[in-house]
């Protein structure tokens, strides 16, 4: 207030000065005319500012609030995924007995195009292309991709978010989780290869996908969304390989390849890690999935 009032008098007595000098008037509307157009280009681009900053700040908070479900905590029966050998026969690996403890968090929808666009415009996520609306999944993205953007969420929200371990995922899948087992005994490597593919174009209907908006595929008994739809989804599980005992019921892993990571949906699936689209190839082992997405997981702190 006190600004304008010293302003407004400072004005006043130039139009003063200047009725007495008409030969300056012409040059006091020019460089009134110059101030004004500067305050108001002044004026306009701070507004612009900040309300670029308020969008930012919103799309952010939405990408930072996803619905989540916990996963129960208990012991359930699970079977690792990898390239397991007995008495040199490529074989299934035996159920084992597995326990999720409590303060383990999902996300009941995969990642969203509007939500990973929200990661890209701050600079963190790497551009990768999109299919759809903002509340369609988003896919094409590397289990690199997927990593970065779990960092991004991490450093925005104050919280710690991952990929879930394979078997994270398969607890949180429930009913919708297809297991890979097959029944075969061979020498030759080949036999297993096409039975697991013949086995995934069934599970698949031997057609592509569709992708839907989120929620598309429903939900299962724990209210999860989309799991084995179309889109198949990183985990942070690596690709293993090992060997069984004679008895068949205990596994020993002998090597991890972290540069071949585990995606899950209508069946499993090892892709190496950059891949975006592993039906142009890069996918380790079997049919390749159609669309590579991801969600992710938050751990509470107690």
């Amino acid at each position: 207030m006190m600004r304008c009032t010293r302003d407004g008098v400072r004005y006043l007595k130039i139009f003063k000065l200047l009725k007495e000098r008409p030969q300056q008037l012409e040059v006091f509307w020019v460089a009134l005319l110059k101030e004004v157009t500067l305050r108001f280009y002044a004026f306009m681009f701070t507004g612009l500012a900040i309300l670029i900053v308020l969008y930012i700040l919103y799309v952010q908070s939405s990408a930072a609030r996803p619905d989540l479900v916990t996963i129960p905590a208990g012991v359930f029966q699970y079977r690792p995924a990898g390239d397991f050998r007995r008495d040199k026969r490529v074989t299934d690996a035996p159920y084992q007995e597995r326990r999720i403890a409590t303060g383990i968090e999902i996300m009941k929808y995969p990642v969203s195009v509007k939500d990973y666009a929200a990661c890209v415009n701050d600079g963190s996520c790497n551009q990768v292309a999109s299919e759809g609306s903002n509340n369609m999944p988003q896919t094409g993205v590397s289990y690199l991709d997927a990593v970065i953007y779990a960092e991004w969420l991490s450093e925005i929200t104050g919280q710690t978010w991952r990929l879930p371990k394979d078997e994270e995922w398969v607890r949180a899948a429930g009913e919708r989780f297809h297991d890979d087992a097959i029944s075969i005994s061979s020498d030759d490597p080949s036999d297993r290869w096409l039975a697991e593919y013949k086995a995934n174009m069934a599970n698949r209907d031997g057609t592509l996908a569709e992708l839907r908006v989120l929620g598309g595929y429903g939900h299962n008994s724990l209210g999860i969304a989309d799991l084995s739809g179309a889109v198949w989804e990183w985990t942070q599980t690596c690709m293993k390989n090992g060997t069984l005992t004679a008895n068949g019921f205990t596994l020993h892993v002998s090597s991890e390849y972290c540069g071949v990571r585990l995606a899950e949906g209508r069946h499993r699936a090892f892709v190496i890690d950059f891949v975006r689209d592993a039906k142009v190839g890069g996918c380790a082992v079997g049919l390749p999935p159609d669309y590579l997405g991801f969600r992710l997981v938050r751990q509470k702190i107690f």
